[in-house]
């Protein structure tokens, strides 16, 4: 039939074999930009080494840590602070015998803020390796907050099963923002059921290699992560 139209012919398999090298660079440029953005590789913020105190109680056989991390805290997490948005803030840390390379020990806080609009107070949910239970606190300041959740005070690090006294130690410690990964808030709070000084996970062990896996992997699950070391000191 004259003056039908006629639909273009399928490309040939030898046009398509020419295409293949043009389209594995497209694929492979494409990929790369994908794991460079934000979405799939989260930035691990580095502080310097920090000051931290560690006090042996002979009472309770068991080292207990003071560190300040408030350079931790950004000014966009001071602002949703500021805002009243709800925020966590969760501490995690591995602990060292100076010199070595092998942790002891590891230790958890976490903080959960938020603003009550009535009261015109904050406030603070906290939970530690040594309070199994939440301990709630109520403040009308954000200095209130950073007091409970940018600092440790009295952290229960380890106990006598896993360090003699009068050995220096000190901590690596992460710092997450609104940790996103429920799997991870999961196991941490199963983990402050297993307080440090009942020796469940001892240094070698599965499950105390389990612990440190979890306290130090890096896996994107916050909106921001931190991370930074204390210097090495004699507990006093």
């Amino acid at each position: 039939m004259t003056g039908s139209h006629r639909p273009p012919s399928s490309p040939s398999r030898s046009s398509l074999r020419s295409l293949l090298p043009a389209l594995l660079i497209l694929a492979t440029s494409w990929s790369a930009l994908l794991l460079a953005s934000p979405a799939f590789a989260q930035q691990v913020d580095t502080l310097p080494p920090h000051d931290g105190t560690f006090n042996w109680d002979d009472a309770k056989r068991a080292l207990y840590a003071n560190v300040n991390f408030r350079d931790a805290i950004d000014p966009k997490t001071r602002s949703k602070l500021t805002q009243g948005l709800p925020t966590e803030i969760l501490f995690t840390a591995l602990v060292y015998v100076a010199d070595s390379t092998v942790p002891i020990s590891t230790t958890y806080q976490t903080c959960r803020v938020t603003w009550h609009v009535w009261e015109e107070m904050y406030r603070v949910d906290v939970t530690r390796t040594n309070d199994p239970k939440p301990q709630r606190h109520w403040t009308p300041t954000i200095n209130g907050v950073l007091r409970r959740c940018a600092q440790t005070n009295q952290l229960l690090i380890a106990d006598a099963a896993q360090l003699s006294p009068g050995k220096a130690v000190h901590l690596k410690a992460t710092v997450r923002i609104n940790p996103i990964s429920e799997e991870l808030l999961a196991k941490l709070k199963r983990w402050v059921s297993r307080p440090a000084q009942t020796a469940t996970a001892a240094p070698g062990s599965a499950l105390f290699s389990t612990f440190t896996g979890l306290f130090m992997q890096r896996i994107g699950d916050a909106e921001r992560t931190v991370e930074f070391g204390t210097r090495s000191s004699l507990p006093l």
